[in-house]
């Protein structure tokens, strides 16, 4: 399989990457936000204009493969947009004919929506008739990247029989609460969803092939995985420009035997988790339900270990600076860890992939 990318996607990266340098405040996330969001509307209305959001619609001709470049990005930047998942609700709605104009809405700016959708092995959220042609809904999702200043939420539920549901809920409809979630990773902000009796209207929801829900947590789970190696690959960095100016006995530690292997390790599981997260994006991108599931279970179970790897590596070379409030590292190995944990940890996929190869 082919995972170079494109002189195009290299543009698109270098693009997001100085973007984000610029409109990305980590002194933010240190900050007391006294719950309130982390991220500003601002910010996701530039990115949309950008054409970020709606990257993944026929008219952009985007794919998973670009979409991913700029979540690693996003992960680089230690980010709180919640643009990846605000690409896959546009895709999803577009697929699924639902909502009107809300798609267009959320990928022009105006309007921020994501996924919501049970972690793996968590109950599902039940959909059942209701009034004049409304869904009525009830669950909950334990977490939700980006859910928290949403205005609205793409959920993901299960209809009499088992049937899968999209259906658009309104952040302010009656029955939906959101909670922050106080989590390890401080940079992007996460809620709990509860529905409980939550009415949606016709024509804000669908019946939907278990194919197309399948690969929307899919979609999730790869770029959850994109978001890590974002973040592994800016610790990698800054472990190397630190190593090459700390000095003891007289020399840069970086000289030391020990000290390079460490680094070199760090670096192959760097390119290790890079090369399943392409694979990972492009079977998004081919159509393949086989190959799909294989390539996502692949991706997020290999990047999940190497990515909590290169963090865990890079703050014993830091040493005591690593340590520190003050210095970057925490938030980035903060943001890994709560990755792992994300669209089903390493050992859910794993355990995924080998049912699927058996």
């Amino acid at each position: 399989m082919d995972l170079l990318i494109s002189e195009e996607q290299e543009a698109l990266a270098e693009t997001v990457r100085d973007w984000l340098a610029g409109h990305t405040d980590l002194a933010a996330a240190r900050a007391d936000r006294d719950g309130g969001p982390v991220s500003r509307p601002e910010d996701f209305q530039a990115a949309a204009e950008l054409g970020l959001v709606g990257l993944l619609r026929d008219a952009e001709g985007g794919t998973h493969t670009d979409l991913a470049l700029v979540v690693e990005e996003l992960g680089y930047a230690a980010s709180p947009l919640p643009l990846g998942q605000s690409a896959l609700a546009v895709r999803a709605l577009d697929d699924a004919g639902i909502g009107g104009d809300a798609a267009g809405r959320v990928a022009a700016g105006s309007a921020l929506m994501v996924p919501v959708l049970p972690e793996p092995g968590e109950a599902p959220i039940r959909a059942s008739a209701g009034p004049d042609g409304a869904l009525v809904l009830d669950g909950r999702a334990a977490i939700a990247a980006g859910a928290l200043d949403a205005g609205g939420l793409l959920v993901v539920a299960t209809g009499t029989g088992g049937a899968p549901v999209l259906a658009l809920a309104a952040a302010g409809a009656d029955g939906l609460g959101r909670t922050a979630r106080t989590s390890l990773d401080i940079t992007r902000d996460f809620a709990a969803v509860v529905l409980d009796g939550v009415q949606v209207p016709a024509g804000s929801w669908t019946e939907a092939e278990p194919d197309a829900i399948e690969r929307l947590g899919g979609a999730v789970a790869l770029h959850h995985a994109a978001d890590a190696l974002g973040a592994a690959d800016r610790l990698l960095a800054m472990t190397r420009h630190y190593v090459l100016e700390r000095q003891q006995f007289g020399r840069v530690i970086g000289g030391f035997q020990a000290v390079k292997h460490h680094c070199a390790d760090m670096a192959v599981d760097v390119e290790r988790a890079r090369a399943s997260v392409r694979a990972g994006a492009r079977a998004l991108d081919s159509g393949d339900p086989g190959s799909r599931r294989i390539r996502i279970a692949e991706a997020a179970a290999i990047a999940g270990e190497a990515c909590s790897r290169v963090a865990g590596t890079a703050l014993q070379l830091h040493g005591g600076m690593g340590f520190t409030w003050e210095h970057d590292l925490h938030l980035y190995l903060r943001r890994v860890k709560a990755g792992e944990l994300l669209g089903g940890t390493p050992r859910h996929h794993y355990a995924r992939l080998m049912e699927l190869v058996a």
